[in-house]
């Protein structure tokens, strides 16, 4: 039975968020959330593909170093990654830039709760914090990816707006393995990856061309 309720609860911001979409943007037709949250978990897929293919051999002596290029590489460059691909997978016909943004936003969130999923499977037993904690890092994250592509499509190369979702991740990582006082690190780079993010809508929330 907990297991039933810890999975509504982790599905529960999800639908939300869906249903605020749909009644707040017209442009965002009811179909396209679930298209969103399907892309999200399909995303989870080759990027737990990759990790089991590549173990974390690379990784084995656990020194500061190491668990930084870990949580940078083996975690976060892998699975921002794969989850930029797949907004390529996403409807961006007749979308300004942040209706695709929202959308994306979706995506990270939806990855971030199907790996808490998959976590619960295993045993975890506080999916809630990570419900504000991993899943948020995730939907910030693909939304600052979301950038990215949407120039990409335009032609326009912005390598930061890639690399900067790979980095905080990765940071935020880093920090959230650590017990202790250093876990509240974790939670710093999730309010920086929000103010980040913030700052690239706005400076390109401007580019409502539809596409």
């Amino acid at each position: 039975m907990n297991i039933i309720v810890n999975l509504l609860i982790n599905f529960l911001p999800v639908l939300v968020i869906s249903l605020i979409y749909c009644l707040k943007n017209k442009q965002i037709k009811w179909y396209m959330p679930i298209i969103s949250i399907l892309v999200g978990m399909f995303a989870v897929l080759p990027a737990s593909f990759i990790q089991l293919l590549f173990p974390e051999v690379f990784f084995a002596k656990q020194t500061l170093l190491t668990l930084l290029f870990s949580s940078l590489i083996y975690i976060a460059l892998v699975e921002e990654g794969c989850k930029t691909i797949c907004l390529f997978l996403l409807p961006s016909k007749n979308l300004s830039i942040t209706s695709f943004f929202a959308l994306s936003f979706l995506v990270g969130y939806s990855f971030g709760s199907f790996e808490n999923i998959v976590y619960i499977f295993k045993g975890m037993t506080n999916p809630i914090l990570r419900m504000f904690t991993s899943c948020v890092i995730h939907a910030v994250c693909t939304g600052t990816a979301a950038f990215f592509v949407w120039f990409l499509r335009k032609k326009k190369f912005h390598l930061t707006l890639i690399l900067t979702p790979i980095f905080v991740h990765g940071l935020y990582d880093f920090f959230a393995g650590f017990p202790g006082k250093f876990w509240l690190f974790s939670i710093i780079v999730i309010f920086y990856g929000i103010f980040q993010c913030s700052v690239f809508y706005q400076m390109f929330k401007n580019d409502e061309k539809i596409q």
